[in-house]
């Protein structure tokens, strides 16, 4: 059945897999019915309106006419074997089935019919002969046929003598097997991606009005891969191999009549709709075989492949039937003119060579595809100290030698040195820092002559190989000869450094490893479109320009103005302070004319493309601009740049209450949960972990700083199993819409909620569970910080230094290239004064007037006491770390890191840095030197520049940090995160009145029971037995830690001692915490309620609270079936001397400190310990 049959296609679709199902499937008619779809391209600056249409055919079945009946059987691929012969059962085998025989029938039957024409017989006699000869040659063609079987057979088991080359039959049976159903499937995602492109090129001619592919299939036969090589002797990490790819889809040699039958060829056809007329071209009988090379470098974490290198190792050869005007009568072969085939193949080679031919390879870095942002894998740092003995050139016009320096990659100049002025040994001392696409594209360096007047000439060239740069990253001390006319000209010195895109790492649990919240890295910007211009014109076009600190880096095409304009523009750029970069957007129209503008942080754009709010209002509500900006970090070596800190708008209080009905991962028991609060992916605080439940109750705060209002922060519920892993439950992200407000100042205010907020937590097996969250915000104070302010006073230098300059010029004799620089600096100064306009600037002393505030603490590098080792900070009652660095691989640390913290009161803050072997470890746990240091002490002498903080203990370790301090605006913050809220609480049990009598003597035996919250852990405090009385005196005491006392409450139970049998309770109260004042004695009566609800007695009980920093963690230790505990944390007094300084801490002097205070509300008391034990009979 032909193609053009009017059958409906879909019903000669017989039953296939799923893959094939999926295909889309028309009749050529039912496509010509169809509404086209309308895209726009631009040619000259105007824009056209072009048809996307649909296929008329796609895939083999379609293209070949395909039918149910002609589905193929296994008999179907016996046929050709198993019938006999009449002939064959009677002649001898050694008498047919050869070469020889076959010439030998042959020959008779050419003999045989020239003697009977010769002796004058009958036609009918030579209709024998031929019969005959036609019989004996057909069984001896199928003897010779299956002769060549078996001996094909033999070939694949009999030892091979080994070559180099081995074939790989299983992936080609399985092509050959599977291509007839992938195959329709391939074909139209081919054939929907190539016409939705083809209806967007802006290159094609306006008058083709559509182009499209009308047919595609690839045939029924699959490409093979038939030989392939792999090399030995390579490193560990490297796979080298060669292979031999071919696609010979005309070839039938191997198919009998059946498969020929359903043999369906290559067949690509190109139709293009100009001056109202389909004009086709087609493609046909496809074939190539080309021998490439493949290098593989490995690595330990996924995808497991960090490079693949690809080289042909020779020209592809390739063939196929091209033909203008499709298969009609009036077709033409293109190939049929001269010297085109020859022509084809020289382009081929000439645009291969420098790309894959050798020595030349593309390399694929896979991570960087798999992430699908399209960064480059890293940034090249070419250090450039100086150039020695450049020779000059013999025509040139200049005296003097004013040389510069290019680079290049791929043709491409990526960078530019200053122009030294009159020397042959030029010394430049600069960094130049340019994106690397792949190490395969050699450096080229040329040094120019500067000229005033005429074109700046070349003095000599440089080509350096990158690839040694993949397995050492620092090259020092490169020195190179530049060459002209293959001669040395001169000789340069420089050094190389290569900085690694950092990209998310995929765990185990295939969970990724969030990225370093680094200060410096690469950005791509995408302007993708604007939609809403007003007062749209036809005859104007539009076009957008986009500026980074006051840069111009990128022009987009102009496009007819419309209601939506799309662009999809980029710029690739790398960041060596993120923290800094502004970016204006400016929409023009073809005149020049600003339509309109925006001004927003790179770190705005990060936010906003992180939380899918890409659209960006323009100003005076002229529409709106999509803009997605990609982010990948990296760590580049420029001391404080690299780590530096960037400067909140507040603080996001997040109080997570509960969670319910939590997904239970352990089949040996129940799991652990804790909650986290991360932002953009970074966790920034935890909860404490509740002891195997599925609805644990935290009832814990956790502050987080936020930069801008787009940022995503989500709470993620983890648990710790039996065994100890750590298994993800589930999370979900917070929605912070209606928490960020600004007055009329535009300056931010607090947001405070006490409306409880729930998550539905989200994992990979649904959803599964609940938690419920507060929400707060505290903006801080709008102060310049100590950096801002030093750039600032720079700014206002440049600014005077500025303003004089303009006065001094004189318009007619200053240069055009001189008033632009100007202007261009006064753009700059005008956005970085909109940058910091409306902050203050604060010394110290009136930043400390604050009580609370935003601490951040950068560490700027130290020496550890041996690799390996972790550091973690401290804050507070945190009984987890706030910071923690990544693992430091040496003993030095060299690239450093920062964070910050909520210090809710200055004066009794205590931070501690800490030296672990374990990244998680927690502050009950073991560590192996650490400092605690008052926060005030480490604000008043880590301020204004770093200070070394010296850590012991078994082994010592130093810290160079730095901090800053902004102050929260805030009138008051919830008690809870108070230190008023932790502390020692001594109870005293005095007296009991009026209980009830339960035993035969109307008596009963009481004691007290004391429990923290929930009765399903251990009394904290347990009294002695009192005999016979229902009045009893204990008037003992005891002392707990409280890490909660707003959210805590005591829980009592009056029990009756049985000595026989199980005790028996006779009275219950409940005391909240919260009703007990710190540094006061509380004297309560409380109302004991009875077993049946009646009236139970009174209680007479004492409360002393001393307030102090706990940690509320213990020492994990690793027990199957059993999550032990011991080790409780002490945490730190406030009151009591915290450490002393001025010798072993800081080495910038630090005066000594005897005590922070006595006590937070006067005099501190001690702790008392008392063992829980068994309640014992009082005599």
């Amino acid at each position: 059945m032909s193609p053009n049959s009017s059958k409906d296609r879909s019903s000669q679709i017989g039953p296939t897999p799923e893959v094939v199902k999926t295909t889309k499937i028309e009749s050529k008619n039912a496509v010509k019915d169809t509404v086209p779809v309308v895209s726009e391209a631009e040619v000259d600056g105007t824009s056209i309106a072009r048809e996307k249409q649909e296929a008329s055919y796609v895939g083999w079945k379609q293209v070949g006419g395909w039918e149910e009946k002609d589905e193929l059987t296994p008999e179907d691929l016996l046929v050709d074997l198993s019938k006999d012969t009449y002939v064959g059962n009677l002649l001898p085998e050694k008498l047919y089935g050869d070469w020889y025989h076959d010439v030998a029938i042959l020959t008779i039957g050419a003999l045989g019919s020239f003697a009977l024409g010769y002796f004058k017989f009958s036609l009918t006699s030579v209709l024998i002969v031929i019969l005959a000869t036609g019989v004996l040659y057909r069984s001896s063609s199928k003897k010779y046929r299956e002769r060549l079987r078996d001996l094909a057979q033999k070939e694949q088991t009999v030892e091979k003598i080994s070559d180099d080359y081995e074939s790989i039959e299983w992936l080609n049976t399985f092509l050959d097997k599977y291509w007839p159903i992938i195959e329709p499937s391939v074909s139209q995602q081919v054939v929907d991606g190539t016409n939705t492109a083809l209806s967007k090129i802006e290159a094609i001619p306006k008058f083709i009005k559509a182009i499209w592919l009308d047919q595609f299939t690839l045939g029924v036969k699959p490409p093979r891969i038939d030989t392939i090589k792999t090399f030995q002797n390579t490193k560990s990490d490297i796979v080298v191999m060669d292979l031999c790819l071919s696609f010979t889809p005309h070839d039938m040699s191997d198919l009998d009549g059946k498969q020929s039958r359903n043999y369906v060829n290559s067949n690509i056809v190109l139709k293009a709709k100009m001056f109202g007329v389909d004009l086709p071209v087609s493609v046909s009988d496809l074939s190539f075989r080309v021998f490439t090379r493949l290098r593989f470098q490995l690595m330990t974490t996924l995808p497991l492949v960090e490079t693949m290198n690809i080289q042909l190792l020779e020209t592809p050869e390739i063939d196929f039937i091209g033909r203008l005007l499709g298969n009609s009568i009036f077709n033409w072969e293109i190939l049929a003119i001269p010297g085109l085939m020859r022509l084809i193949q020289k382009m081929t080679l000439k645009y291969l060579s420098p790309v894959l031919l050798p020595p030349f390879s593309l390399q694929l870095n896979i991570p960087q595809l798999l992430s699908k942002t399209g960064l480059p894998i890293g940034v090249l740092e070419i250090k450039v100290k100086g150039a020695y003995g450049l020779r000059k050139l013999t025509d040139i016009i200049d005296k003097t030698v004013d040389p510069y320096l290019t680079f290049e990659l791929s043709d491409k100049i990526v960078g530019t040195t200053k122009v030294v002025k009159n020397s042959i040994n030029p010394t430049w001392d600069e960094s130049v820092y340019i994106l690397l696409q792949s190490f395969t594209d050699p450096l080229t360096i040329t040094v120019y002559d500067k000229s005033e007047t005429l074109k700046d000439k070349k003095m000599g060239v440089i080509v350096f190989n990158l690839n040694k740069l993949h397995a050492n990253h620092y090259q020092k001390d490169e020195k190179a000869h530049f060459l002209r006319n293959s001669k040395p000209v001169g000789r340069l010195a420089f050094d190389l450094r290569f900085y690694p895109t950092i990209e998310a790492k995929k765990l185990i649990n295939g969970d990724e490893e969030p990225l370093p919240d680094l200060n410096t890295g690469i950005t791509k910007i995408v302007i993708n479109e604007i939609k809403g211009l007003n007062e749209p014109s036809d005859k104007e076009s539009v076009f957008a320009e986009l500026y980074v600190n006051a840069q111009l880096v990128m022009t987009t095409k102009k496009k007819k103005r419309t209601a939506d304009i799309n662009w999809d523009s980029c710029y690739y750029s790398v960041i060596t302070d993120r923290r800094k970069a502004i970016c204006r957007f400016v929409i023009k129209n073809q005149s020049g004319k600003v339509i309109s503008s925006s001004v927003q942080p790179l770190n705005d754009l990060i936010d906003r493309t992180e939380v899918d709010k890409e659209w960006i209002p323009l100003k005076d509500g002229k529409g709106e601009l999509k803009i997605t900006t990609y982010w990948r970090p990296v760590a580049i070596d420029l001391g404080l740049k690299t780590v530096g800190y960037t400067t909140p708008i507040g603080m996001l209080r997040v109080f997570i209450n509960k969670a319910e009905n939590l997904r239970n991962p352990d089949s040996l028991g129940k799991i652990s949960p804790y909650a986290k609060v991360s932002v953009n992916g970074i966790t920034k605080g935890r909860t404490n972990q509740k002891i195997e439940t599925l609805s644990p109750i935290w009832n814990q705060a956790i502050y987080v700083s936020v930069t801008s209002p787009l940022q995503r922060v989500s709470i993620d519920c983890l648990g710790t199993d039996t065994n100890g892993d750590v298994l993800p439950l589930g999370s979900f992200n917070i929605q912070t819409q209606n928490v960020f407000h600004k007055d009329n100042d535009d300056k931010y205010i607090d947001f405070i909620d006490n409306t409880p907020r729930t998550g539905n937590l989200v994992g990979k097996k649904g959803v599964k569970g609940i938690v419920t969250y507060y929400l707060s915000f505290y903006p801080i104070v709008p102060v310049l910080s100590l950096e801002e302010a030093r750039e600032v006073d720079d700014i206002n230098e440049k600014k005077d230094k500025l303003e004089k300059e303009k006065i001094s010029l004189d318009d007619k004799t200053t240069s055009r290239e001189e008033k632009e620089r100007i202007k261009k600096e006064e753009a700059m100064i005008t956005e970085k004064y909109d940058m910091y306009s409306y902050k203050m600037k604060l010394d110290l002393d009136e930043l400390l007037q604050y009580n609370a505030g935003v601490l951040g603490v950068t560490v700027l590098g130290g020496e550890l006491p041996q690799p390996g080792l972790y550091v973690q900070t401290f804050f507070d009652s945190c009984g987890y770390a706030t910071i923690t660095s990544a693992k430091n691989a040496i003993r030095t640390i060299k690239t450093g890191w920062s964070g910050d913290f909520m210090i809710k009161e200055l004066e009794w803050s205590v931070t501690t840095f800490r030296v672990t072997k374990v990244k998680d470890a927690n502050k009950a746990e073991d560590f192996v030197c650490e400092v605690n240091i008052p926060t005030l002490e480490l604000v008043k002498n880590c301020y204004y520049k770093p200070s070394v903080l010296n850590l012991i203990d078994k082994k010592s370790a130093k810290l160079l940090v730095q901090v800053s301090w902004f102050p929260i605006s805030a009138s008051e913050l919830p008690q809870s995160d108070l230190i008023t809220n932790s502390g020692n609480l001594k109870i005293t049990a005095k007296n009991a009145e009026n209980l009830t009598g339960i035993n035969r003597n109307g008596y009963s035996d009481p004691y007290l029971e004391f429990f923290l919250n929930e009765m399903n852990t251990s009394a904290v405090f347990k009294t002695t037995v009192q005999k016979k009385t229902l009045n009893p005196s204990w008037n003992e005491s005891k002392t707990i830690e409280i890490s909660n006392r707003v959210n805590d409450y005591l829980t009592i139970n009056v029990m009756d001692y049985e000595s026989t049998n199980s005790n028996r309770c006779i009275g219950k109260a409940v005391v909240p915490l919260s009703t007990i004042e710190p540094e006061e004695d509380a004297d309560l009566d409380v109302a004991l309620v009875g077993p049946k609800g009646e009236d139970g007695g009174l209680l007479h009980l004492k409360f002393e609270f001393e307030p102090h920093y706990t940690s509320n963690v213990v020492k994990r230790e690793a027990k199957f079936g059993n999550f032990a505990t011991k080790g409780l944390g002490t945490g730190i007094k406030a009151g009591s001397t915290v450490f002393a300084l001025g010798t072993n801490v800081v080495s910038t002097g630090f005066g000594t400190i005897d005590k922070v205070r006595l006590g937070v509300f006067g005099g501190g008391k001690g702790r008392k310990h008392t063992e829980d034990e068994e309640p014992k009979e009082k005599q």
